[in-house]
């Protein structure tokens, strides 16, 4: 076919787009929800290439509406595995990008869509460290992982601190031109300002004794959960509380038994109630007094800015990432993995009533994270890469 031709035969149909995702849990898969349902369904078709797993059935039904199709490998596909799987579909499907979702995936998807000449756009969701690179293989890692980002048309990083870390490991990005670029995440604003919050003490069967936390993080070091369980052994401890602390949480999978089995052995089972995944976050946030994040790390988290439109006052660890989120906001934040400031935080918040400046802020959160400057820039960078 002439290039002519083949320009003409493209006025008019739909772009297609892959999808590659290692683990559509958690940040990655709300990102999808958030980003991708706002593309229009008669421009762009989707094809989804993930793992068997029912977080990918969870994510097809947030994307009711789109026109997309799903392709599952294993429940733990290997590299070899998802790198395989995606040149497949590039051999056979004509693709106009790739758009991969995480370190993992896209270093997978890098090699066939550079082979197969389809401009790949990967979004980091995740920060690098130096335990990833230690000693001889982790050297060995590090090249290889040089090697395939090198073959990436444009990282794109959710945070400036995610792309800043992403430049201290692989400095040599920062000279390219469009190599490395910054699209802050987002949320559906709306959706957190005006929901309904879920009367959580009656479903628990407390009352107004009781101080509701709630972690809504995966359970992963990462996610310092352990220092929730720390802080509240302390709590107990110390006695003569104004409230009676109760933590709870919604979700399982990772090391929620290693969790539960490490509050048991302390005797803190009456502190933590385990509650199923909800869809509906908003309602839950708002039916807590407190919500903490003690993460470690973070690339741009979406938790802060949903709890700051629900009007929720927030604790939190300034770690890398979280800290770029919360800055200028009524956030709590206190030094990464102090527990005595945790601890202290927290007691302040059960003797206090520190509501009035979240609910003051929550109009600005509300503009601030809005998801539509998001995909507006997306979007924007979608359509030069595919040009």
């Amino acid at each position: 076919m002439k290039e002519t031709d083949k320009n003409n035969a493209d006025v008019g149909r739909k772009k297609r787009i892959l999808l590659v995702v290692r683990w559509p849990v958690g940040g990655i898969r709300t990102f999808m929800r958030y980003v991708y349902r706002r593309f229009d369904p008669k421009l762009y078709h989707f094809t989804i290439l993930g793992p068997d797993i029912s977080e990918l059935d969870v994510l097809a039904r947030d994307l009711e509406g789109l026109d997309f199709e799903i392709i599952k490998v294993s429940e733990r596909p290997s590299s070899n595995e998802l790198t395989i799987a995606t040149a497949k579909l590039l051999l056979r499907g004509r693709y106009d990008l790739v758009h991969s979702q995480g370190f993992t995936s896209g270093i997978c998807a890098a090699l066939p869509a550079f082979l197969f000449q389809t401009p790949h756009i990967l979004t980091s969701h995740d920060v690098l460290s130096t335990v990833q690179f230690k000693g001889f293989s982790g050297r060995i890692k590090k090249i290889g992982m040089g090697f395939a980002l090198s073959l990436v048309n444009t990282i794109h990083s959710v945070s400036h601190d995610a792309q800043a870390n992403l430049l201290e490991f692989f400095p040599k990005f920062a000279g390219i031109t469009g190599k490395c670029v910054v699209i802050m995440n987002g949320i559906e604003s709306e959706r957190f300002v005006h929901a309904e919050p879920r009367d959580l003490r009656v479903e628990m069967g407390v009352g107004e004794g009781h101080f509701l936390i709630g972690f809504l993080g995966r359970f992963m070091a990462q996610k310092g959960f352990a220092y929730l369980i720390d802080a509240i052994e302390q709590l107990h401890a110390l006695g003569n509380l104004p409230k009676k602390p109760l933590v709870l949480t919604f979700g399982d999978g990772a090391f929620i038994r290693e969790e539960k089995a490490a509050i048991a052995a302390r005797g803190l089972d009456d502190y933590f109630r385990f509650l199923p995944f909800t869809p509906n976050v908003a309602s839950v946030i708002k039916g807590l007094d407190l919500v903490v994040m003690p993460s470690l790390w973070e690339a741009c988290p979406l938790l802060p800015m949903e709890v700051l439109a629900c009007g929720t006052p927030l604790l939190a660890f300034d770690c890398i990432g979280l800290r770029e989120v919360a800055v200028n906001t009524p956030t709590h934040l206190v030094t990464t993995k102090d527990l005595k400031a945790f601890i202290n935080e927290i007691r302040l918040f059960m003797e206090n009533d520190i509501r009035k400046p979240f609910t003051d802020f929550v109009p600005l959160a509300a503009e601030r994270y809005d998801v539509a400057s998001t995909v507006t820039a997306l979007q924007s960078l979608i359509s030069e890469r595919m040009r």
